[in-house]
């Protein structure tokens, strides 16, 4: 039994053998942390007036925060270092021969290498750590509350690596060969986030009704899928879920502090397979592909299944919208024969292995085939799935562009928090009790209003059908369905519903009213998210001012705007113009003008039938029904677009929209300037800003885009763009 400070003999000269490690990792870490801080601090005092907090806190919630998900990717480098010399021994026969020679156990040999490699990345870890928190006290940005957070940001990087260096370890315990190691590594640390990718990006492609939710940039980390890679375990740590209450987005540069408890547990599993692949590993895998052979077949089949349908994806990206069935399938077929060969001879390490094991061969060519089969053909029911009564808890229910509230919503951290107004009601709306909803999910999934491109494109692009399938599409409308389970799980859903059909319209209509639905589609009507609002941004059809009122002043606008709107119809909505639209903003800091405001409500319209807030709004010094008169007006152009009709592109997850193009030749164009009083003053009366237009074009039509018009005025500038409202074209416009 080797004594303990012979133990710590093994450890010393390791490092001394390695030495080159440890002050490659010091530089290293001397870039990322004291280099980093200082150049953060630098910009910080330049540009203070941008940030919403002080440096002390600045340091303590972000550099001590949010920054360790840049830290962790040096933190896993680092660890790749580690582990990959550390244990490199294993793939030299002589090496191995030499140290089984010696009078210590393998599970000493193990444990020596391993508590040397953790010291390596620990110890300069940990003295750069207190020399950034000595940089931040000379610079007046530390105190003793921010103590807690250095310590947890070195515990949290020390479990990061410890998770990170047990992976490489066991990629070298499984292998014999370096080349292959460093392979076996990489597929170890992200093979559970490729899988993630592929599972969206196939269901994107074949799945009418997919449609993936969640913090942005990190739609990748499926849910349904089983975080076991530390890659993926290191995106769900940073990227928490739940940033789409009021508190939790003003935390982003926390990461989620009750996921690093299984970061913990993985390490300790991924250590322990580490420590048990060591003492099986058989001195005579030294040089080989593979240590345990009895695994070789099972890591094909993950391997090169996967490598198959990236090849196929990567294959149909690339080829025109009328092939891409046909380049994915060749691409499949392709992937698998040539993922296979390259599996082979990397087993065998000779290109005479490449067609050997013919019988996996078919076995994984099958599995390869089933599965395509399953997704394509939609063999589980994905797009026709409804959950029952009994399964639901609540839904939430996004109808685009059919509510005029809350185009996004922003809350101030170190920036702007951009939350999706989509994303906001999946989250905050609980909608219950109104069988309208489940009804129109069931309608929506059995008719399955999914027409694409392809299927139209080919021989009759000029054909009546071709022409009266676009028509047909111009009367759909997205709709998103988050059903929440009695289990706690979230389901997405998007459908197309046609707003032609009379029943639609009807469920549309009850679930559009219902209180619940209008309450939670917008933040100013949720208690949890009221906040200090710095301004008012109004706008009518031919004013803008931004202006400022008192707490309560703000607080009677929203109960009135707030009795109004829960009042208003989805008739009104679809059919009728808005006199305007108000948008509450976020004061960031009232001595800089450049950024001193951003939206927080997106635009909320104002109809005629908001009588009271039109009223109060007035009272406050802004008239939305503010009429402009050929007074003010020195001319008005007209200019005569040549419109390129709505054109439509293949997403097979739906039909996406491409927004309406006008182009403008300028030999081609015919542009008129009128001065005429009389007939300016006709103009006025029959135009509207195209702010307005944004929010309803896609399910009404009361603009007409054959002509657009620019006002300019006397004492200023011109105001923005103008459409003519649909039939009240002056006849003298039109027929001249």
């Amino acid at each position: 039994m080797i004594s303990r400070n012979l133990f710590f003999r093994l450890v010393r000269q390791d490092i001394k053998k390695r030495i080159w490690c440890p002050i490659l990792i010091f530089i290293v870490l001397f870039l990322a942390l004291e280099v980093c801080l200082l150049m953060e601090t630098e910009e910080y005092l330049r540009y203070s007036y941008v940030y919403a907090k002080d440096i002390v806190t600045y340091v303590k919630e972000y550099f001590f925060g949010r920054h360790s998900r840049m830290v962790s990717v040096v933190t896993c480098f680092t660890a790749f270092l580690c582990g990959i010399s550390g244990y490199a021994y294993l793939h030299s026969k002589i090496q191995v021969d030499t140290y089984h020679s010696l009078p210590v156990s393998r599970s000493q040999l193990f444990w020596s290498k391993y508590i040397s490699g953790v010291l390596q990345f620990f110890v300069p870890f940990v003295i750069h750590a207190l020399s950034c928190a000595g940089i931040a006290a000379g610079k007046g940005a530390f105190t003793t509350a921010t103590i807690p957070a250095v310590i947890s940001y070195i515990a949290l990087q020390l479990v990061v690596f410890v998770l990170a260096y047990s992976v490489t370890v066991l990629a070298m315990e499984l292998t014999g060969n370096m080349i292959v190691a460093v392979l076996g590594t990489g597929v170890l640390f992200l093979y559970s986030t490729l899988l993630a990718v592929l599972s969206h990006v196939l269901s994107d492609i074949y799945f009418d009704t997919y449609i993936a939710y969640g913090k942005r940039m990190s739609y990748p980390i499926n849910e349904n899928i089983w975080r076991f890679s530390p890659a993926s375990m290191l995106i769900r740590l940073f990227l928490s879920p739940n940033n789409t209450t009021m508190e939790a987005a003003k935390k982003l540069y926390k990461y989620d502090t009750s996921y690093v408890w299984v970061l913990m547990l993985a390490a300790a599993v991924y250590t322990m397979a580490a420590y048990i692949a060591h003492q099986r590993r058989a001195s005579e895998a030294a040089g080989k592909s593979i240590a345990f052979h009895m695994a070789e077949p099972v890591i094909k089949t993950m391997v090169v299944i996967p490598a198959a349908f990236f090849c196929a994806v990567f294959f149909r990206s690339i080829a025109s919208y009328t092939k891409e069935e046909r380049w994915f399938v060749f691409g499949l077929i392709f992937g698998f024969v040539i993922a296979c060969v390259l599996m082979e001879v990397i087993f065998r390490l000779d290109l005479r292995g490449a067609l050997m094991h013919k019988k996996q061969f078919l076995f994984n060519a099958a599995c390869t085939a089933l599965i395509f089969a399953v997704i394509r053909y939609d063999m589980t029911g994905y797009d026709t799935y409804v959950p029952s009564d009994a399964q639901l808890q609540s839904c939430a229910i996004s109808i685009q562009q059919l509510m005029p509230l809350s185009q996004d919503v922003r809350v101030s951290s170190f920036g702007n928090h951009f939350l999706d107004s989509e994303d906001y009601r999946m989250s905050n709306m609980k909608l219950q009790g109104n069988p309208s909803a489940m009804e129109l999910a069931r309608k929506a999934a059995a008719e399955q209003l999914q027409f694409r491109y392809f299927d139209y494109y080919e021989g009759i692009e000029e054909s009546s059908e071709y022409m009266e399938t676009l028509s047909r599409q111009e009367h759909y409308q997205n709709l998103v369905f988050g059903y929440r389970l009695q289990n706690g799980r979230m389901i997405y859903r998007k459908y197309v519903v046609d707003l032609k059909d009379a029943e639609t319209l009807r469920l549309l209509a009850d679930i559009f009213n219902d209180y619940d639905y209008k309450v939670g589609s917008t933040p100013v009507f949720n208690d949890s998210w009221q906040i200090e609002f710095g301004s008012l941004y109004c706008i009518s059809n031919f004013r803008e001012e931004n202006i400022v009122l008192t707490h309560d002043m703000q607080a009677r606008l929203l109960e009135t705007y707030h009795k109004e709107y829960m009042k208003l119809t989805l008739e009104t909505v679809m059919h009728e113009l808005p006199l305007g639209s108000i948008d509450f903003r976020i004061k960031l800091d009232a001595n800089q003008s450049r950024y001193k405001y951003f939206s927080y409500s997106g635009a909320m319209y104002i109809y005629p039938e908001f009588t009271k807030t039109i009223a109060l709004l007035r009272e406050y010094g802004f008239d939305m029904e503010e009429k402009l008169t050929a007074e003010d007006v020195e001319s008005v152009r007209v200019e005569l677009n040549d419109v390129v009709p709505p054109t439509y592109f293949s997403s097979l997850s739906g039909i996406e929209r491409a927004e309406s193009v006008y182009e403008t030749d300028s030999e081609e164009s015919k542009v008129q300037e009128y001065t005429d009083k009389e007939q300016i003053q006709q103009i006025l009366d029959s135009v509207v800003k195209t702010d307005f237009m944004w929010g309803i074009k896609g399910f009404t039509d009361c603009f007409d885009h054959q002509y657009r018009l620019g006002i300019i005025l006397k004492a200023e500038d011109g105001l923005p763009y103008y459409f003519f409202i649909k039939g009240e074209i002056p006849d003298f416009i039109r027929h001249s």
